[in-house]
C-alpha cells in the first residue's frame, strides 16, 4: 500500500510534457521512414557494384583454368582478357569501397531500427493510463532527449533526395516533421492555470497581509484607548486625591480662622471693658443717688446702671425689676469673659496681645466685679 502510494505521487504527468513526447515520437517516426528509404537505396547500390564484381571474378578465375583449351590463336589474347576483367572487378570493388555503400547500408539499417523502437517505446507510453505508465513525465522526457540526441548523433546522413521524398509525399499531413525538412517556431510554454494560481496566490497573501495590517492597527489603537483610559483614571484619581488635600487644608484654615475669630472677639470683649465704660456707669450711678435722694426713694445697684437717656423715665418697682435682670445678664457676661480667659486662650495670644492687657484694665475688671458683688 505504501509502495502504490510512493508510486502514485512519483507519476506526475504534465500536459505539456505530453505534447513534447508526442513530437519526439513523429520525429522518430519521419526519421525511420527515412532511414528505411536511405537503406533500400544503399542496398540496390550494393547490389549493383556486388552483382558485376561476382560475375567478373567468376569469369577470371574460369579463364584461368581453361586457359589451355582455348584455340593456340587465343591463348595470346585469353591472359590479356582475364586481367583486364580481374582490373574491372578490382576498379569496381574499390569505388564500392570508396563510396561506403556496404557502410552506409548497414548504418542505415540500425538507425531505421533504432527509430523505430524510440518512436514505438513513445507512442506505447503515451497511450497508456498515466497511473500504469513505467516513471514520471520528467524522467521519461528526460531519457527520451538523451535517446534522441544519441539517435541524431550516430546515425549517417540521409540523402537529399531521399529529404525532398519525404517532404513532397507528407506534404500535406499535419504532424511534426523534422527540422532538416522545415525551421519550425520556437513553442514557448505558458502556464496560464500555474499563472492565474500563482496570481491567486499573490492576491491572498496580499488579503492577508492587508487583514494583519488592518488587525495589527486595530489592537494598537485598542492599547493606545486602554493606556488613555488608564492615564485618564490615574489622573482622577490624582486630582480626586489633590482634591482631598485641598479640602483638609480648607477645612483645616477655615477652623483655624473660626478659633482666631473667637479669640479676636474675646480679646474685644475684653478690650471694650474700659475706663471710659466705668466712668459712665459710675456718674450714671451718681445721677441715679442724687434723684433718689432728691425723691426721697431707694436706689439700688440695679438700677444705678440705667442710661441717662432714660433718666427722665419715674423709678418704679417693676422698672427697677427690669433693670435688675439686664444688669444681671450684663454681669454675667462679664464674669463669663474673664472666666474664658483660660491658660489655653493665653497661649492663643501672642505676645502683643498679653501686652495689651496693661495694670488699668485689669483694676477696671476688679472694680466692676466688686460693685456687683456689693449690688447682691
Amino acid at each position: 500500500m505504501i509502495s502504490r502510494k510512493k508510486d502514485e505521487i512519483e507519476l506526475v504527468w504534465h500536459g505539456q510534457q505530453e505534447n513534447i513526447l508526442k513530437k519526439w515520437g513523429e520525429i522518430g517516426s519521419s526519421y525511420r521512414f527515412m532511414h528505411d528509404r536511405a537503406y533500400l537505396k544503399f542496398e540496390a547500390q550494393n547490389l549493383r557494384f556486388a552483382l558485376p564484381v561476382i560475375v567478373l571474378s567468376t569469369i577470371t578465375g574460369t579463364a584461368n583454368f581453361a586457359q589451355a583449351s582455348f584455340p593456340e590463336s587465343w591463348q595470346t589474347y585469353v591472359p590479356l582478357f582475364a586481367g583486364f576483367l580481374n582490373l574491372s572487378a578490382g576498379l569496381i570493388t574499390t569505388i564500392a569501397q570508396f563510396l561506403r555503400v556496404s557502410e552506409l547500408l548497414e548504418g542505415h539499417r540500425a538507425a531505421s531500427i533504432a527509430y523505430s523502437k524510440f518512436s514505438r517505446n513513445i507512442s506505447v507510453e503515451l497511450s497508456l493510463p498515466k497511473d500504469e505508465r513505467s516513471c514520471s513525465g520528467r524522467e521519461f522526457v528526460s531519457k527520451c532527449r538523451m535517446e534522441l540526441d544519441r539517435l541524431i548523433e550516430q546515425s549517417p546522413n540521409i540523402p537529399l533526395a531521399i529529404v525532398k521524398l519525404f517532404g513532397k509525399k507528407f506534404q500535406q499531413n499535419s504532424f511534426v516533421k523534422p527540422d532538416i525538412l522545415e525551421i519550425s517556431d520556437v513553442e514557448v510554454y505558458k502556464d496560464s492555470d500555474k499563472a492565474k494560481m500563482l496570481k491567486q496566490q499573490y492576491e491572498h497573501e496580499v488579503k492577508t497581509k492587508e487583514l494583519e495590517l488592518i488587525r495589527s492597527k486595530a489592537e494598537y489603537e485598542q492599547s493606545l484607548v486602554k493606556k488613555i483610559r488608564e492615564e485618564e483614571i490615574k489622573r482622577h484619581a490624582d486630582f480626586d486625591k489633590k482634591l482631598q488635600v485641598k479640602l483638609h487644608e480648607a477645612k483645616s484654615a477655615f477652623e483655624s480662622n473660626q478659633k482666631l475669630r473667637v479669640a479676636e472677639n474675646k480679646l474685644n470683649k475684653k478690650k471694650k471693658v474700659g475706663i471710659s465704660t466705668i466712668s459712665k456707669s459710675m456718674s450714671s450711678l451718681i445721677k441715679k443717688l442724687e434723684v433718689a435722694q432728691q425723691a426721697n426713694d431707694i436706689i439700688t445697684p440695679e438700677s444705678s446702671d440705667v442710661d441717662s437717656a432714660y433718666s427722665d423715665t419715674p423709678i418704679t418697682p417693676i422698672y427697677v425689676e427690669n433693670e435688675k435682670i439686664s444688669h444681671s445678664e450684663k454681669l454675667e457676661i462679664i464674669i463669663e469673659d474673664k472666666n474664658d480667659d483660660t491658660p489655653g486662650d493665653k497661649n492663643d495670644d501672642t505676645p502683643g496681645d498679653k501686652n495689651d492687657d496693661t495694670p488699668g484694665d485689669k483694676n477696671d475688671e476688679d472694680t466692676v466685679i466688686d460693685i456687683s458683688n456689693n449690688s447682691s
